[in-house]
């Protein structure tokens, strides 16, 4: 690789310069280790720079593959010089500050089995030595060939050798356990947090994950006071669970839902709380590790996600804990968290209380995940419909989550009955139908759904929900038509029961209406050409799914015809002329 790098003359000729140097230096044992240690500080001098085309020249030149053969022969020398290590490494340190692609090519022609392969032996030689973070030079040493390492990392194909290589990471461990300073191993934990990222390949860090000792050895190192070394670790934690396979293995080894919990504190760095919300994300959302987590401290990862949720200011990362608490929502898992009263009360009052707009809005997404679980066969149904009642009673940028939610509730059969008998429930629904214009028509197919219960009955509806279907069922405008037909659709099905039937024919206003949509002049086509025969004489099921559909795509409209045909009906049905067990 050459490069069209503008150079000075001779300045990046110092291999040929001091070529005969190290040779000569080779030849004696007398003062030649001197001579020796005088080059290589003299190559450091040059190299101590950020100039990156100057290092990718050195590099055309040869300077890698020819600073790790004097470290190799140094290395299996008998009498190794610590100081002319230090050099050599803090050359080849230097050397490699320059891109990926380069130094790809710098690996690659120097060995790539000796350029990974010398490092580890330097720091086993190093991290062993006694007392090491009293060596002179062994803190260093193994701190800029950490470095070196990280260079490499700069280039993706070296990154995934660098990971799936054992040696290495292994290296790494025995730093991190070391007694070695805390700028030492935070060297190291960075290290290994870039190799612990799966980006080029599904199983690139299964090696980094599985390497003996490693998840004992970050845990035991985040009981330090050192802010980095904490904030590496979370991000270590982080990059591995971005491996799918490596989040049941992370959820089972004792101590790191522990450690990650403990890094959601506000005494923490905002870096290292956001990358250990962000490595509970990815163990929650596997789902073998649900039921371990929710039960996790008898339940103390979720305590402390609510609190975080209640208490957070940081938007992002309240985002983060919301989506966490979902991930950890299943068909399994929604029942028991429903059916704690302390859980669902805080998730309310997070919706309800909070003068956070954007967190209420959080709170009812878990809301409506744990909802989509947990039926009326399901431990915790009726806690969870008295949450969605609080909820309806909280304020109006509730109100739409919590009536969508009903809704989602209403249209499975096996709710409804639950649903109806609910106290209040249906006052609430009629009452929001009236007082919240952008929420009636979903308010009105609620009631809808519930009409329709087993055994081709319905409910006896009270005051307010009548009152909420008359006034829907007098709408004019052609925005209000599905809400229209809605209303008299659930009306008609309603009147099947006498004590309906009978409020229905006293009131005047439902009774001019339906007249007054009977008798518009209109034309109306065949019921198999229009939404009549549908609307008023299919299943449930058919009717609310057309609704939907209908409510969706604003380009479809209910025709007068088809409101004019309902109207009739259903003044038959209240009038009494039509049969008694007539269903819609």
């Amino acid at each position: 690789m050459k490069t069209e790098a503008k150079l000075t003359d001779n300045k990046y000729k110092f291999f040929l310069l001091y070529q005969d140097t190290w040779k000569a230096g080779n030849k004696f044992n007398g003062d030649s280790k001197s001579h020796l240690i005088c080059v290589a500080e003299n190559i450091c001098k040059k190299f101590d720079h950020f100039d990156e085309y100057a290092h990718i020249a050195s590099l055309d030149n040869g300077a890698s593959e020819a600073l790790f053969s004097k470290l190799e022969i140094e290395l299996y020398s008998g009498r190794v010089s610590d100081i002319y290590v230090e050099l050599l490494v803090s050359a080849l340190e230097m050397v490699h500050r320059c891109p990926g692609t380069f130094i790809n090519v710098a690996v690659k022609s120097a060995g790539s089995e000796r350029v990974l392969q010398l490092p580890c032996k330097l720091i086993e030689k190093y991290v062993h030595f006694p007392n090491p973070q009293y060596h002179a030079h062994a803190p260093t040493i193994i701190s800029i060939v950490i470095k070196l390492f990280l260079h490499f990392t700069k280039s993706s194909s070296i990154q995934l050798k660098m990971a799936a290589d054992k040696n290495i990471i292994l290296s790494m461990v025995c730093v991190i356990k070391s007694d070695m300073e805390d700028w030492v191993k935070i060297e190291a934990i960075n290290l290994l947090a870039e190799l612990s990222y799966s980006k080029d390949s599904k199983d690139s860090n299964s090696v980094v994950i599985h390497t003996e000792g490693l998840i004992d050895a970050l845990v035991e190192c985040a009981n330090s006071y050192n802010a980095d070394i904490k904030e590496g670790i979370a991000r270590t934690f982080l990059n591995l669970g971005t491996g799918i396979e490596n989040r049941k293995f992370l959820a089972c080894k004792d101590g790191t839902i522990s450690i990650l919990l403990s890094f959601l504190g506000e005494e923490n760095s905002k870096n290292t709380r956001n990358y250990a919300i962000g490595a509970l994300g990815n163990i929650c959302a596997c789902e073998e590790n649900k039921v371990r987590l929710v039960n996790y401290e008898d339940g103390d990862l979720v305590k402390k996600l609510l609190f975080l949720i209640s208490s957070e200011r940081n938007k992002r990362f309240h985002k983060d804990a919301v989506g966490v608490l979902a991930n950890l929502s299943n068909a399994d898992i929604a029942p028991s968290l429903c059916n704690q009263p302390t859980f669902l009360k805080s998730l309310i009052s997070q919706a309800t209380e909070s003068v956070n707009e954007e967190a209420q809005k959080n709170a009812m997404k878990v809301l409506r995940r744990l909802s989509s679980f947990v039926d009326a066969s399901k431990l915790g149904h009726g806690l969870l419909l008295k949450a969605l009642l609080t909820t309806l009673k909280g304020g109006k940028s509730n109100v739409k989550y919590a009536v969508s939610i009903l809704k989602d509730q209403a249209s499975k059969s096996i709710n409804r009955d639950s649903l109806v008998n609910f106290p209040g429930l249906l006052d609430y629904l009629g009452l929001i139908s009236l007082e919240f214009q952008d929420v009636k028509s979903t308010a009105i197919k609620v009631l809808l759904y519930l009409s329709y219960l087993d055994n081709e009955t319905t409910f006896i509806a009270n005051e307010n929900v009548l009152n909420a279907l008359v006034t829907a069922a007098g709408l004019t405008t052609k925005k209000n038509s599905v809400s229209r037909y809605a209303a008299m659709k659930t009306i008609k099905r309603l009147a099947i029961k006498e004590e309906n039937r009978k409020a229905l024919a006293k009131n005047d206003t439902l009774l001019t209406s339906l007249k007054w949509a009977s008798g518009k002049e209109t034309k109306i086509v065949a019921l198999a050409d229009t939404l009549t025969e549908l609307l008023t004489a299919t299943s449930d099921g058919t009717v609310v799914a057309l609704l939907d559909i209908i409510d969706n795509d604003k380009s479809k409209k209910v025709s007068d015809g088809d409101l004019v045909a309902l109207a009739q009906a259903t003044l038959l049905i209240i009038s009494g002329k039509s049969q008694m067990n007539e269903q819609s």
